[in-house]
């Protein structure tokens, strides 16, 4: 990544956090503004990854689909990269640097390991490391998971369990399927914008050598994980400019990236289908 989109991105991120606050205070004071504000906010997240799209085309050998999902095997997400900024910026975007050189694991995140000991143990959720800290965070006066009070994420924590009963007995949908089939997510609210929704999706990056990197989505995959579900559907953002590059050998035919030709994000492409 050059110095000018770092800058780029950072400018960018630090607008997104100023209209976010500003549209937060005009809902407060004027509720009747909320849908157009989510609307025009969808608008300019949809804008702006076309805008990463049409580069990555006239970039790359095989540029990716900023919306296709990718099916992969949940236990393979070990390791944490998440990113600062709205998840929008970094919807197709391909990025070299040390970004992905990360040893934080998924299964060592206080939330995970509250997941483990609630369905795995039977231990209440007031009794995890994980409770304690968000009680804590929400009494010095910060908002958590959409909740500001102690009682509030008390109903969330139920809330919960409804997610993880009905993926134990439905299975995992997308949030797209979960809107087509008319169905409420237990702890999320319909969204009827289609890149809205999209925010609400288990979401990954990949790095160098092909790793897959949680960024969002630490609810859905604790579960999935836990449940053993073998196959789901994530959204990849951010990929590895090295990454990149098997990409387009791959297509191009070269023999060293057909190494690769497991890896979940080459599935959609051909291998030597491009000169």
């Amino acid at each position: 990544m050059t110095t000018e989109s770092s800058r780029l991105s950072r400018r960018l991120s630090t607008l997104d956090a100023a209209l976010r606050s500003m549209g937060k205070r005009l809902i407060e004071s004027h509720s009747s503004l909320e849908s157009g504000l989510r609307y025009l906010r969808d608008r300019y997240a949809r804008t702006y990854i076309w805008l990463t799209a049409t580069a990555n085309r006239r970039r790359y050998a095989a540029p990716a689909d900023p919306y296709r999902f990718v099916e992969v095997d949940p236990h393979s997400i070990e390791r944490v990269a998440e990113l600062p900024g709205p998840l929008y910026l970094n919807a197709g975007a391909v990025v070299g640097g040390a970004w992905d050189r990360t040893t934080t694991r998924f299964v060592d995140l206080d939330v995970y390991r509250a997941y483990e000991r609630h369905f795995e143990d039977g231990v209440p959720w007031h009794e995890t490391d994980f409770f304690e800290r968000i009680v804590g965070e929400l009494a010095a006066g910060h908002e958590r998971w959409g909740c500001r009070t102690r009682a509030e994420f008390e109903a969330r924590c139920g809330r919960i369990d409804d997610l993880y009963d009905r993926i134990e007995e439905s299975g995992y949908r997308t949030q797209d399927e979960l809107h087509e089939h008319a169905s409420e997510d237990p702890i999320k609210p319909p969204n009827r914008l289609p890149t809205e929704r999209l925010t609400d999706e288990i979401a990954v990056h990949i790095g160098r050598d092909g790793r897959l990197l949680f960024e969002d989505g630490r609810n859905r995959l604790s579960i999935v994980k836990l449940l053993d579900l073998d196959r789901i559907p994530v959204r990849v953002l951010r990929r590895h400019a090295a990454w990149q590059d098997v990409r387009d050998a791959y297509v191009a035919g070269d023999s060293a990236a057909r190494d690769y030709a497991a890896h979940p994000d080459l599935a959609s492409l051909s291998f030597g289908s491009r000169p």
